[in-house]
């Protein structure tokens, strides 16, 4: 077959496949590609060169001109989106838009529109104190507002007020009874879709402390830059009264919405009549109200579908993964009915910051516990104060292993016999190795080989005493105050001027930032599901039940290298000796109690959490990651 008639047949079959219909079944057809009546009447030569007449064919249908514009999905979107708000269907509207991507058009019609609060009520915080259920108003302030996020002007809302938690309906009464006035913060970005935008519970420990550290020291908005360890000169003798209040450049709200939760006693959170504020200042009570206050944040405020979270800080490895435990135990039975019909979530993870995971073998706590979980906390601290000559050149993470090496292999052999070994050779060498690892002198080590933290906060570093949440910060030993105090009266007064003018929320009350709870704290813990119980708590139990609620539960721990309040490597060794250390990790940064108070550290741990939050298998083990 020659070029022409192949020619020829490709255009056939072009016809064909216009549903076997010729152009002269379309006499008004026109189109691009349709031949004009001056190009048809001209004849054309084929490559054979005999000269053929034209074979026009022309589309059924005609196709857009070339110039004409194709609506974008989010065109489009927006275009349903004002149909809809026309019509007075506005939530409708939002949540199409943010199902769009468009953020900022979602947000204006989904977010609260601005409303001050001037809380007229009292909290009382004290052990007996309590507020009755009448004068409890649910109301919460509004701020919309802005901040750059990753390079972008990004909305969010700022909401502040009291939530009641209710208690599990009572069989025989057929109610939920009302439990308490639990304060909170939230920060939400209301033009994301709930299903995908995550919801992140923070609240620090004590037992009885607010979350004002975690709110206005590391994630939220705001931070107040207190530049640890540095204690100027001029509040040797009084804590400053404010710090600078900037921008947070590493808030979580690019990953998550965030609220910060304050437990009965503190902050503004008080017992519903007729409990009191002690009802719930126990190992237990405290896990089961914090579940009934998320559940109740869930239902009120349309999460049963978000992906949640629960950070916890101290105090918070028991209280944290206990109540994880409870509400993956309890699931969706309290959840109310949403209109989506998308799957509801429960808990998708937790983060750790600083905890403690067992009081029975934290050498602080139970005084005849080992303290080998404190000497690479030592070490560090006495590194950092040039009182430590083994350290040398080496990073802190190869400093680390080290000394986790020293601990396994010298030290707790050692100590096992240690009235034996104390007098002989390998015993005289472990305490001058001890002295050059720490900087505690060999003397200290052979009075007591399991020298406690307390010991080295006051005697290590001549005429100063140092900070137990952070062993590099220092005070003379002649200052009114402890180097853990040195922020408290800052934080307080300008987190109160802070929710007035950025949350617009006000209330006259005392903030109770620390620690009423303490001395009245119930300890006993009651494994609940699984039927153990302890007067010295720990949470292990529980977060090993929680994995098997939940195997695909993701789990961080963070560390400061200089905290010796819960030093990292005693919750590497409780993981360890739980079975779990595989499953949890623990990342160590520059620092201490507060890893996020440390400049150099603020970039590495925002690092890390954002990969907590991007990667869906982070922690989980190869076996069910790879599903």
């Amino acid at each position: 077959m020659n070029l022409r008639y192949s020619f020829l047949a490709a255009l056939l079959l072009l016809t064909a496949c216009d549903d076997n219909k010729t152009a002269s079944e379309h006499p008004n057809s026109s189109g691009t590609f349709a031949a004009s009546t001056e190009t048809a009447a001209m004849p054309v030569a084929s490559v054979s060169g005999e000269t053929v007449a034209p074979l026009i064919v022309t589309p059924d249908v005609a196709p857009p001109p070339m110039d004409a514009v194709v609506e974008s999905p989010a065109d489009v979107a927006r275009k349903e989106a004002t149909k809809l708000a026309a019509v007075g269907r506005t939530l409708e509207a939002g949540n199409l838009l943010a199902e769009a991507g468009l953020e900022e058009e979602a947000f204006a019609l989904l977010a609260p529109t601005d409303r001050v609060i001037h809380d007229p009520n009292t909290y009382g915080t004290s052990d007996d104190e309590a507020i009755e259920l009448s004068v409890v108003d649910e109301t919460t302030s509004v701020k919309r507002s802005k901040m750059m996020i990753n390079g972008t002007l990004t909305p969010f809302t700022a909401q502040a007020g009291h939530l009641i938690a209710y208690a599990p309906k009572d069989a025989a009464a057929g109610q939920e009874a009302a439990e308490a006035a639990i304060f909170y913060t939230a920060y939400t970005r209301d033009g994301l879709p709930k299903d995908k935008r995550p919801v992140t519970f923070l609240w620090n420990g004590g037992p009885g402390s607010a979350s004002i550290w975690l709110h206005m020291g590391s994630w939220g908005p705001v931070r107040l830059k207190s530049d640890a360890p540095s204690i100027p000169e001029e509040f040797y003798k009084k804590q400053p009264e404010s710090l600078p209040l900037e921008e947070n450049a590493i808030t979580l709200l690019d990953k998550t919405d965030l609220v910060f939760v304050d437990p009965p006693g503190t902050g503004y959170s008080t017992a519903i009549s007729p409990y009191i504020n002690n009802n719930f200042w126990g190992t237990d009570a405290d896990a089961r109200l914090l579940r009934d206050f998320i559940i109740r944040y869930n239902n009120v405020n349309n999460r049963q579908t978000s992906p949640k979270y629960l950070y916890g800080e101290s105090y918070g490895g028991i209280r944290t993964p206990i109540v994880g435990d409870l509400l993956l135990d309890e699931g969706t039975a309290r959840f109310l009915p949403e209109s989506s019909g998308k799957q509801n979530i429960v808990v998708s993870g937790l983060i750790l910051n600083s905890p403690i995971l067992n009081y029975a073998s934290n050498c602080h706590m139970a005084y005849r516990s080992s303290c080998a979980g404190y000497l690479p906390s030592y070490a560090m601290v006495g590194d950092y104060h040039k009182l430590a000559a083994a350290r040398g050149n080496a990073s802190a993470e190869s400093y680390l292993q080290s000394m986790r090496t020293f601990v396994t292999e010298k030290y707790l052999p050692s100590v096992k016999d240690w009235k034996t070994v104390k007098d002989t050779a390998p015993g005289k060498e472990l305490i001058a190795e001890l002295e050059a690892r720490t900087g505690i002198p060999a003397a200290q080590w052979t009075s007591d080989i399991n020298t406690k933290p307390d010991w080295v906060q006051l005697n290590l570093v001549p005429s100063y005493k140092l900070g137990r949440y952070d062993g590099r910060m220092k005070l003379p030993k002649s200052s009114p105050y402890g180097p853990d105090g040195y922020i408290d009266d800052a934080f307080v007064n300008q987190f109160k001027s802070y929710m007035k003018q950025s949350v617009n929320y006000e209330n006259s009350s005392y903030y109770s930032a620390c620690c009423s709870a303490y001395g009245y704290w119930q300890w006993f813990h009651d494994g609940l599901t699984s039927g153990y119980s302890s007067y010295d708590p720990s949470s292990l139990p529980d977060l090993k039940e929680s994995l098997a609620f939940n195997p695909e539960l993701r789990l961080l721990i963070i560390h400061g290298y200089e905290d010796i309040a819960t030093p990292g490597f005693q919750t590497e060794l409780d993981l360890k000796n739980a079975g779990m250390a595989d499953r949890v990790p623990v990342k160590w940064f520059e620092g201490g109690h507060m890893t996020y108070d440390t400049e150099a550290s603020r970039a590495p741990l925002k690092a890390e959490i954002d990969k907590y939050f991007d990667d869906p298998r982070y922690s989980l083990p190869p076996a069910i990651a790879s599903n």
